[in-house]
């Protein structure tokens, strides 16, 4: 079964895919778990998902970029 956060990193790791559809999946989790402060290996799904979410709410929706 899976937990609701995790579920939640999941759908977060899904958003990252979309805006950085150049990288590769590896590059996300590495870069993900470089913004969390933790080893790739270390890394919580806790610590993962704030990382996540701090990172795509710092960034400008790119519905407002197309208005632009």
């Amino acid at each position: 079964m899976i937990t609701c956060e995790r579920q939640d990193l999941i759908d977060a790791i899904a958003a990252l895919c979309e805006r950085y559809p150049h990288w590769r999946f590896g590059q996300i989790v590495t870069n993900l778990a470089g913004w969390a402060d933790a080893e790739t290996w270390d890394a919580e799904d806790g610590q993962l998902l704030a990382a996540a979410v701090a990172h795509l709410d710092q960034l400008p929706s790119r519905e407002h970029k197309a208005t632009a």
